[in-house]
């Protein structure tokens, strides 16, 4: 008898609002291949909790020929995520990219292979070797699979962060914490999957002892949906390959050629433009970004993004103290695009809000003339 009882109406509403999110995404004009891929990811989980969804209402039990729907696509979950962060901040996707998926292809195969077979043949199949061979080896392949691939796509997230330092000098505009949710929610995905498995395979687990790691999986579902929705239309700076310096590299002290290069900066006032990237700056000192790079980093032991700042902190540290102006207007005056980011950097350079710097300022000041005043009275006793 189909019946939606409470479990199987709580997971079903998560795997609707999954499903319509996903659809949403791929109507989506911007970001149009990553959201493909972000759809493609809620699907995939939808389709996770599909089996408790029908299991609970009775649909096993009903029509025993459900048994081995493809409804399992786990080992796509990690390329999707890794393709999904990597084109959301590339201009194309990688060679040959279809090839990650070719695992999760092939799982795919055996599955509809396995659903389609007569149920007398499907039934044997699954006690006498699906189960105990077969479906503990899919599980330890899905958990390795989305273990590699969540390392993959937070090591090309630090290249992306590095990239930015090296490149824009306005780097806490585009932080991303949308990639950090992805990553957190598809590292809590694993850790819930691994660690029921291993409950699994040292207890037992029935079929009604699992449906809190699914439970878990719907929040993660709704959640995704949410936050996926939200960013959808976020842009990112695209990462672009270095442009390759001369095969002949000029002999330089990299540290005389990189106080140069950051003294004309400074004197041309470059550094007060919102926006400025690596590349304004090389042509500008009409030379390769490379060498620009390789200036700054080697010759003064900095990035780009930390000497653009380090001029534009100054800057805002003196009008600070000459004038009472808004912090945000001197921060905006000094090339900084937000009063976030402005924080942000001034806080990791100073080590204090920029208020709280200015109220140590005035207190230093007000100190000095105390004393200066002091120690001329006592010499004029």
């Amino acid at each position: 008898m189909i019946k939606f009882g409470s479990w199987s109406t709580m997971l079903g509403v998560a795997a609707v609002f999954g499903a319509v999110v996903a659809g949403l995404l791929l109507l989506r004009p911007h970001n149009r291949t990553a959201n493909r891929f972000l759809a493609a990811l809620l699907i995939v989980a939808v389709l996770r909790l599909m089996p408790y969804v029908l299991g609970f209402a009775g649909f096993y039990d009903a029509y025993p020929w459900l048994s081995f729907a493809p409804f399992d696509l786990a080992l796509s979950i990690g390329p999707l995520l890794y393709l999904y962060v990597r084109r959301l901040v590339t201009t194309a996707l990688p060679r040959h990219w279809w090839l990650h998926f070719l695992p999760a292809a092939a799982d795919l195969l055996y599955t509809v292979w396995a659903f389609l077979l007569p149920l007398a043949d499907k039934l044997r199949w699954n006690d006498d070797l699906h189960r105990p061979y077969i479906d503990p080896a899919e599980r330890l392949a899905a958990i390795v699979s989305l273990a590699v691939y969540l390392f993959l796509a937070v090591r090309f997230r630090q290249r992306y962060g590095e990239w930015l330092a090296e490149n824009l000098s306005d780097r806490e505009e585009h932080r991303q914490p949308w990639i950090g949710t992805i990553l957190g929610a598809l590292c809590l995905w694993l850790f819930i999957t691994a660690g029921f498995d291993l409950a699994d395979g040292v207890f037992g687990l029935s079929y009604y002892e699992r449906f809190p790691q699914y439970l878990l999986f719907a929040g993660i579902v709704i959640w995704l949906g949410l936050e996926g929705w939200r960013h959808s239309d976020r842009r990112f700076p695209p990462m672009s390959a270095p442009v390759p310096a001369p095969v002949v590299t000029p002999v330089r002290d990299w540290a005389v050629t990189g106080t140069a290069w950051a003294e004309r900066v400074r004197q041309e006032g470059w550094w007060r433009e919102a926006g400025l990237s690596l590349s304004d700056v090389a042509r500008r000192l009409a030379t390769n970004e490379s060498y620009v790079s390789k200036a700054f980093n080697e010759g003064l032991g900095q990035n780009f993004n930390a000497v653009i700042n380090g001029f534009r902190i100054e800057a805002v540290k003196v009008r600070m103290i000459e004038t009472d102006s808004d912090v945000l207007d001197l921060a905006l005056e000094s090339g900084f695009a937000s009063k976030a980011s402005f924080n942000r950097v001034f806080r990791n350079e100073v080590g204090m809000s920029p208020t709280a710097w200015r109220k140590s300022q005035i207190q230093k000041t007000s100190q000095n003339l105390v004393f200066g005043a002091t120690g001329k009275a006592d010499a004029a006793i």
